[in-house]
């Protein structure tokens, strides 16, 4: 079971992101973490239902491909690292 995929909304913020790279949105994050053969289960906290639509898209879409999942490492990498000494 997961929870907190996008980091606290960290992994959302375009500021947070390496030089010229997009923020994935709140389905990709869930998608990530679905697409990790140890998750069963991802909570997701939606605000509105919209929100929980999009997600619920993501979702829907099934496990990333290879080059999606290594985008997303590459900017979990940075933001985990981001602000480190």
């Amino acid at each position: 079971m997961s929870f907190t995929a996008t980091r606290w909304g960290q992994l959302l913020k375009t500021k947070r992101m390496p030089a010229g790279e997009k923020p994935p949105t709140a389905a990709d994050c869930y998608r990530f973490v679905l697409s990790q053969p140890a998750i069963d289960v991802c909570m997701s906290g939606a605000r509105t239902v919209e929100q929980m639509r999009d997600n619920l898209a993501g979702f829907e879409s099934g496990p990333m491909t290879e080059a999606e999942l290594e985008r997303m490492r590459r900017i979990g990498d940075f933001v985990h690292g981001h602000g480190r000494t």
